[in-house]
């Protein structure tokens, strides 16, 4: 059950990432794509690690998440012409 949590979580951030930078639609949907699986691999790897809120420990989710997305948007910008 708490898989639901960390996706809702990661989505929240990718969200959040899109508000914060100004970006293209594509990488509005890679930051929409890559929260989400940021957070559960966030959650599947580090879930012993800090408080927990449904099912869900906040610190691996979201930091998992913000690596993911600082890194698919580091690589978006390498792929993209100039």
């Amino acid at each position: 059950m708490g898989w639901i949590g960390a996706t809702i979580l990661g989505l929240t951030v990718g969200i959040a990432a899109n508000a914060v930078g100004s970006h293209g639609q594509r990488q509005t949907i890679i930051n929409l794509i890559i929260g989400p699986l940021g957070a559960l691999g966030g959650q599947l790897g580090f879930g012993f690690a800090g408080p927990a809120i449904a099912g869900m420990t906040l610190l691996p989710v979201v930091s998992g998440a913000i690596i993911l997305i600082v890194i698919g948007t580091l690589v978006f910008q390498t792929l993209q012409p100039q």
